[in-house]
Parts: C-alpha cells; sequence; structure tokens
C-alpha cells in the first residue's frame, strides 16, 4: 500500500511539472519510471521483512507451546464434559495441546495416566483424584521429574497448585434450594420425604453431603430424611430412586450432590409416575440439562453454577502459570444457587 500512494504522488508531481514548466514528455516519462522501480525495491523489501516477522513470530510461539495431561474423574459425569468444552474452545488461545484420561472412576487407572504422562514429557498434568492418597507417590515422582501437577477439586500432596470449591458451602447451598421449596409449596414440613444421594467414601463429597443435609435443615428443620444412598452418576442417581421408593413409595425430595446424580434422579420419578410439581429434585454444577429442566419445570428444582465451561480456561492460565512462574496458591470457584427465578441467566 505504501508504494502505491508514492506512486500516484509521483505520477501527479509529475503532471504538475509538465502543466507548469513546460517539461518533456521523455524525460517525465524516464524520472517516473525510475520511482516506480525503487518504490518496487521498497516494496519487495516491506514484503521480506514482513515474511520474516510472521516466520519469527510463529517460531516464537511453538516455542511456548505446552503439552499438558487432564487425569479426569469419571466422564459420565456432566460437568467435566463442560470443563472439557471449556479447554477445547480456549486451549489455541493460550497455545496449549492437552489429552483427557478418563478414570473411569479407577484410583489405580489415575496413577497409570500420571506414569504415562511423565513418560511423554508433558508440561504439565491436572487431576481430580478418585482418591487423594493413592496417586500421592506418581505426583511427586512427576514433580521430581520437573512436571508440576495441578490437583483439582481434592488436594493431593505435593501439588503444585490446588483449584476447588468450599465442598460444603456448595452442598449447603443445594440443600437451602431444596428447603425452601419444602416451605414455598408444602402445607407441612413433615410431608416432606427426603432423600440424599452423594459420595461418602470420598472426602470432598463426603463434605458436601453434610453441607446438604445442614442446608436443607438449616430451612427446613421438620423435613424428614427418609433415606441417604451412595452415588455419583445418572446410573446411580436412578437406581437411589427406584430403591428408596419401594420402601418409601411417597418419596417426594431428592437431593443430590451433582446434576448428574439429578437427572438420573429425574428420569426414576418419572419412570415412577410422579407429578413433577409435586416432587423436588436439586443438585450441583449448573449443568445445561439441569438448567432446561429447571426451565419447564420438570422435577428439577434447583442447582448451582460454578462457571464448569469458564473452568476449563481457568486451568488452562492456571498450567501456564506453573510452568512459567512455580506454585501458585489455592483458588476456589464462585458460585450460584439457580432456580426458576434466574435460570434464564445461564441458559442466554
Amino acid at each position: 500500500m505504501m508504494g502505491l500512494k508514492k506512486i500516484m504522488a509521483t505520477g501527479l508531481a509529475a503532471m504538475m511539472t509538465l502543466g507548469m514548466l513546460g517539461c518533456s514528455s521523455d524525460r517525465i516519462e524516464t524520472s517516473t519510471a525510475e520511482k516506480m522501480q525503487e518504490n518496487e525495491v521498497e516494496e519487495e523489501q516491506d514484503t521480506k521483512e514482513l515474511a520474516e516477522a510472521v516466520t519469527d513470530a510463529a517460531e516464537t510461539a511453538e516455542g511456548e507451546k505446552l503439552t499438558v495431561g487432564f487425569c479426569v474423574q469419571d466422564m459420565t459425569i456432566t460437568y467435566f464434559m463442560n470443563v472439557i468444552a471449556g479447554l477445547t474452545d480456549h486451549a489455541e488461545q493460550y497455545n496449549i495441546e492437552f489429552e483427557v484420561h478418563d478414570a473411569k472412576s479407577d484410583a489405580a487407572s489415575q496413577v497409570t495416566a500420571i506414569e504415562n504422562y511423565i513418560t511423554k514429557k508433558v508440561d504439565c498434568i491436572v487431576i481430580i483424584p478418585v482418591d487423594p492418597i493413592v496417586p500421592e507417590s506418581a505426583v511427586k515422582e512427576a514433580e521430581e521429574a520437573g512436571i508440576p501437577v495441578i490437583s483439582w477439586s481434592e488436594y493431593i500432596e505435593g501439588s503444585s497448585a490446588f483449584l476447588t470449591v468450599d465442598q460444603y458451602q456448595y452442598g449447603f447451598t443445594t440443600g437451602e434450594t431444596a428447603g425452601q421449596w419444602i416451605l414455598d409449596n408444602m402445607e407441612n414440613q413433615e410431608d416432606a420425604k427426603v432423600l440424599f444421594v452423594y459420595v461418602p467414601e470420598v472426602e470432598a463429597l463426603a463434605e458436601r453431603g453434610r453441607g446438604l443435609m445442614d442446608g436443607l435443615e438449616s430451612v427446613a428443620p421438620n423435613a424428614e430424611v427418609v433415606a441417604t444412598q451412595a452415588g455419583n452418576t445418572p446410573e446411580a442417581g436412578m437406581s437411589a430412586v427406584e430403591t428408596t421408593l419401594q420402601k418409601y413409595p411417597d418419596l417426594n425430595v431428592v437431593v443430590c450432590c451433582n446434576d448428574s446424580v439429578a437427572l438420573g434422579a429425574c428420569e426414576a420419578l418419572a419412570a415412577a409416575g410422579k407429578d413433577p410439581s409435586e416432587c423436588c429434585v436439586c443438585g450441583c454444577d449448573g449443568d445445561g440439562e439441569a438448567l432446561q429442566k429447571i426451565k419447564s419445570g420438570d422435577f428439577m428444582v434447583g442447582t448451582v453454577d460454578i462457571g464448569a465451561y469458564n473452568q476449563g480456561e481457568v486451568f488452562l492460565q492456571m498450567a501456564r502459570k506453573v510452568v512459567e512462574e512455580g506454585p501458585q496458591e489455592t483458588r476456589y470457584w464462585e458460585m450460584t444457587a439457580v432456580t426458576a427465578e434466574n435460570v434464564d441467566t445461564y441458559l442466554e
């Protein structure tokens, strides 16, 4: 573009000179040709410099590219799918390639995955442990090999960073929503027949389970808790409800440790012929399908959003930080209760 402007300016100057001084056309053409030749040389030089700059930038980006291994607890849990979606959409922005290992709720599988990542010499490992104790030795091995490890949800000894949620408050917020539904929809709290579904064997989810129960009790202390079941997947949610209904057919409130369990519970209640307007199911995670059910009034009453999709980007940011800057301080996810009153905001 700069060369073209110079050419136009030269041509205009030549025309003005012809009119004012009466110079010969041959002389003007010779002068213009010389200018054009000079400009072509300048343009070639500019193009060459631009190409070299682009090449240098590409080489710099390649040099900074990171490879990150993600050890996910169980990919049947929709929360993790949303996190992975965030990783996928933002990985290029942070010049990071990532590989996901689905442990399928098997702690030993995560140890194997970490060992494989060490062999592959990845730049960073992110793990949400099935059990925070089992992978300790593998994590130590990774850190000794110069590969920082980020613990996710539960802290693994020796990790360089820890991203988590206040598990108790997470559950408490869900329990509060269920308790408020009981107050708003039942003449007597005692008519509420409550089932809690969480995983007492996992420390973080056990803490969340205590929050679920305390949150509901803080609002509806006279509600009757008829059962507590273990579960962390949609299948577990369905099974928990089906089993409880056999003994307590008047079950009408199901409070769950995540939305995957909650969605399974909704399906089981529907299969049992329950009226959605007379039942309450609450979960955690702000899953898209759960949000749609809250919107439509299809059993689901509430969830808690912690920005699962946005967490994907946060993990990328943290991976780059621990690689470039070293260990980082613990970071907690923010949370917001989602009900019919504000669900449209989260569906946008």
